[in-house]
């Protein structure tokens, strides 16, 4: 951090310090004797212990991710998009897996305030940088990219400034690992640069798991209670057995329907009449549509059937100008039709913390194999290279 020298006009020291001290005792007289003092001191001491606890927590938590993951970090630059539920996470984190140089894409006064703190706290050592926008200077030193909130869009300009031995690991706000929002893969692959993502079926993250805890996050949000209620779920693969798993575990008598056998068709109908909620979580989407006039759901089923049903929405394509034609109620109302429908903030701050760690983990592991300094003690991330064509090969990665 540059630090600019100016000079003051000369003050009169142990005056400042005898006026300080003197309104130091009256305001120790204030707090202690008087009622009004006492709230205000009580208030103070709450909102401090609150404050020490979340950010204690903070530490807590992003220092046993690094650990599980054994994330290290050493010597690299890494570019990284800004969290903004905790916007000192992500240089936090970096910087204490041992990142060399570290460059946020915000210049929001909230973020550089609270990475301050923690820098002067843990004494970090890596240099964060707070940019606006990526110069080709900062762009070819990176070893890292994390492609997330406030990361320009990567173009072939982008791209073009990138060394040829950079890594880009994707962290989507919806958390969709099978799609490279934000990036040209075409460019990437022209440079021969990875483009990776982390394998939702990964055991360590247990993505699906988290997606079926915020399956029950918003049943509870629109009032269904979960316990002794019979839900018909819509889904398919490995999403759909964390899901089923969950709900059941919770108590709630599931129907599930797979999108990708349209003889469970009939399966739907016959169950229909006596279910509380629908839950629609298609991904990967298999079905071209699951609820709309000709869907694997047909709007006039639900009308004619069980038209007080409820819809839950994670994944999946609905026609949702019919469903609120007809009065249907579905949740959110804002739907993303092509992917997942949810987003990291909705996420606990653990298993941003994780999600985030095995995003940098993933690039640190691709890095090690290109260099073949990996060891067989090393942690590993199940991870996809979205745009190899064939295997990853010790050392190298085929385009």
């Amino acid at each position: 951090m540059r630090i600019i020298k100016k000079s003051f006009p000369q003050v009169n020291h142990s005056k400042t310090r005898i006026i300080e001290l003197f309104a130091q005792i009256y305001l120790n007289i204030f707090l202690t004797n008087f009622p009004i003092g006492k709230i205000l001191l009580k208030s103070y001491l709450v909102k401090t212990k609150d404050k020490k606890l979340k950010n204690y927590t903070l530490i807590r938590l992003i220092e046993q991710s690094i650990k599980q993951y054994k994330l290290d970090l050493s010597s690299h630059n890494i570019l990284m998009p800004v969290y903004s539920s905790e916007p000192a996470l992500m240089p936090v984190l970096a910087s204490l897996a041992g990142a060399k140089n570290v460059y946020v894409t915000t210049r929001e006064l909230d973020a550089i305030n609270r990475t301050a703190f923690y820098e002067n706290q843990l004494e970090l050592t890596s240099t964060i940088n707070f940019i606006e926008k990526e110069s080709p200077q900062t762009l070819s030193g990176l070893d890292i990219v994390l492609v997330g909130e406030g990361v320009s869009y990567i173009d072939s300009k982008f791209v073009s400034a990138l060394k040829k031995e950079c890594i880009i690991s994707i962290l989507p706000q919806n958390l969709d690992f099978n799609q490279a929002s934000g990036v040209n893969i075409e460019e990437c692959v022209k440079k021969k640069i990875p483009v990776v993502a982390v394998d939702p079926n990964d055991h360590n993250l247990q993505l699906y798991r988290q997606l079926a805890h915020m399956v029950v996050k918003r049943c509870c949000e629109n009032n269904i209670d979960i316990l002794k209620s019979r839900l018909l779920l819509i889904s398919n693969g490995s999403l759909a057995d964390n899901i089923l798993s969950h709900l059941k575990s919770c108590g709630a008598q599931v129907y599930c329907a797979n999108t990708d056998k349209p003889q469970d068709r009939s399966y739907i109908l016959k169950h229909l009449p006596e279910v509380d909620a629908v839950i629609v979580a298609d991904y990967p989407l298999k079905s071209t549509l699951v609820v709309g006039n000709e869907g694997f759901i047909r709007i006039e089923d639900i009308l004619n059937i069980n038209p007080e049903i409820k819809i839950i929405h994670l994944a999946g394509k609905m026609q949702a100008n019919s469903l609120t034609a007809n009065r249907i109620y579905y949740k959110p109302e804002n739907l993303i039709q092509n992917s997942l429908n949810v987003n990291i903030k909705e996420m606990g701050l653990r298993a941003a913390i994780e999600i985030a760690t095995a995003s940098m983990k993933i690039a640190e592991s691709l890095i090690k194999i290109k260099n073949r300094t990996i060891l067989p003690n090393d942690s590993v991330v199940t991870y996809n290279i979205i745009n190899a064509d064939g295997p990853v090969v010790l050392g190298r990665v085929n385009f």
